[in-house]
């Protein structure tokens, strides 16, 4: 998996949660935007992409149409986007070089 985690791993302070953001570069020299939201949801949940839906109960075509993603970030190529998604519990936000995923607070 190419993720890697963008920011801290922690307590909440109230909530007593375990909080962490993954984020994964797409693009030219990375994988297609919906991989990349795959690998950082996986990453975000602590599973392998491929155990996503067996061990985290995330089917992400239940959540977004990924091809859609994909055709929407190929549309503004090298240009501003920035979409923000919930995913079974997770933020996703994909901009135009990457996919940062965490657990919705």
């Amino acid at each position: 998996m190419s993720s890697a985690p963008a920011g801290s791993r922690g307590h909440g302070a109230d909530s007593g949660t375990v909080s962490e953001t993954v984020r994964v570069e797409h693009g030219d020299d990375g994988p297609a935007p919906s991989r990349a939201v795959v690998e950082a949801v996986a990453g975000a949940a602590g599973v392998e992409p491929v155990d996503l839906a067996d061990e985290a109960g995330i089917v992400l075509y239940d959540h977004v149409d990924l091809d859609a993603l994909d055709a929407l970030v190929a549309s503004r190529h090298g240009g501003d986007i920035d979409v923000t998604l919930s995913v079974a519990g997770y933020e996703v936000t994909v901009d135009a070089t990457a996919v940062v995923a965490e657990r919705a607070r």
